[in-house]
């Protein structure tokens, strides 16, 4: 038996794929902006990143267009049998309500964590190590999602891995002395993303929200705040200075715009779309491949010791989600693809059972005709 091995792969490695070239482009924008100094104003980019996201209203409009002819169409025939069949007591009114409530909170912890970062951008260390430990958590309270041996033994070592590179690099280090108000802060920030992720599953699984809706409403309703948010800082917070980068202004900038929208909306959709079809923790895949764009230079030591941390870490996450499975020590018994095959062998077993059964009865009843008729005719024999 092979030590490793490949887990459930389907059409969903597509996005996952996909969303990784477009965190690492995105990493890779910040990493060499040319002479543009966008990235030099927080505020400014996330009002970018939201209204990016209002494009998606194309879409949502083709599919609001094509959901509302089905409707109608559906409603002329539950109308035609309406005399045949009792309507249904659940009614997708019922399962959608309070739908844009959620949506609203989810925007807003999403516009919150994206504050927090203006504050804590200067931290050195990877807090986000923990966040698949803070996702499995509120992905168990919200859907029951149990964890098995090789979702532990992922866990534990990803946050290890994290921290040895973070001590090695002294990061931790110099964030716990000189800057231990924003580590908190930053702590925060990692439950309230963590917590957008399950509140984004919750708004697919339970109130049937499409990634249209939810990237649409995300674009509007955090464009809106942060558009508040720059006109408090303009006239009483001063976190940016917007007339320094409107006086700088140029093609270089215009560029450097172009290419954030882009790759920011390209990453947001995979990320719905990952999270739609396969779980919160699948979406650190694509995260944590993107870091891998801040070490495009491994001329150092450093660099190299960093890459190789971060690819232990992406390795884990590959069987954390199954995407890979290790084949000792029972940690490969219980994953979806192993459970899935035990199912079907049961009920493969369960049918040949029933099977047996059925041709035992028949061969019982077969034995019971056959003695009827002896003693039929017998008794017509005795008569004679």
């Amino acid at each position: 038996m092979r030590f490793l091995s490949l887990g459930k792969i389907d059409k969903n490695i597509i996005p996952i794929i996909v969303g990784c070239v477009f965190c690492f482009l995105t990493r890779l924008l910040l990493l060499f902006p040319g002479d543009s100094e966008l990235f030099d104003h927080a505020i400014i980019v996330n009002i970018l990143v939201s209204i990016s996201y209002i494009f998606t209203i194309i879409p949502f409009l083709i599919l609001k267009y094509r959901t509302n002819n089905k409707h109608k169409i559906e409603s002329i025939k539950n109308n035609d049998l309406e005399d045949m069949e009792d309507k249904p007591t659940i009614t997708q009114k019922d399962i959608t309500k309070g739908k844009w409530l959620y949506i609203f909170l989810y925007n807003f912890i999403d516009f919150v964590q994206g504050i927090i970062i203006l504050y804590a951008i200067d931290l050195k260390s990877n807090y986000w190590i923990l966040n698949i430990f803070i996702t499995s958590i509120f992905y168990y309270l919200i859907f029951k999602i149990k964890l098995y041996k090789h979702h532990y033994l992922s866990m534990i070592l990803i946050i290890v891995i994290g921290i040895i590179l973070d001590l090695v690099l002294e990061n931790l280090q110099y964030d716990i002395v000189n800057e231990l108000k924003f580590v908190l802060l930053r702590l925060l920030r990692e439950i309230l993303c963590s917590s957008t992720d399950v509140l984004m599953k919750y708004l697919f699984e339970k109130k049937f929200c499409s990634i249209y809706e939810i990237s649409l409403s995300n674009g509007i309703i955090n464009a809106l705040l942060n558009i508040i948010l720059a006109i408090f800082d303009y006239y009483f917070f001063k976190l940016d200075d917007f007339i320094e980068y409107y006086d700088k202004f140029g093609n270089q900038e215009i560029l450097a715009i172009i290419g954030l929208m882009t790759t920011q909306l390209g990453q947001y959709i995979c990320i719905l779309i990952i999270n739609k079809t396969n779980s919160p923790c699948h979406i650190f895949i694509i995260f944590v491949f993107g870091q891998l764009a801040y070490y495009v230079d491994i001329s150092k030591i450093s660099t190299i010791f960093i890459i190789v941390c971060l690819l232990l870490i992406l390795f884990m996450l590959l069987i954390f989600n199954e995407i890979i499975e290790i084949n000792c020590f029972g940690f490969e018994k219980n994953t979806k693809k192993n459970i899935a095959k035990r199912a079907r062998m049961e009920s493969n077993d369960l049918l040949v059972l029933d099977n047996k059964l059925i041709k035992d009865k028949e061969e019982v009843d077969l034995e019971e005709n056959e003695l009827d008729e002896k003693e039929l005719d017998e008794e017509k024999k005795s008569e004679e």
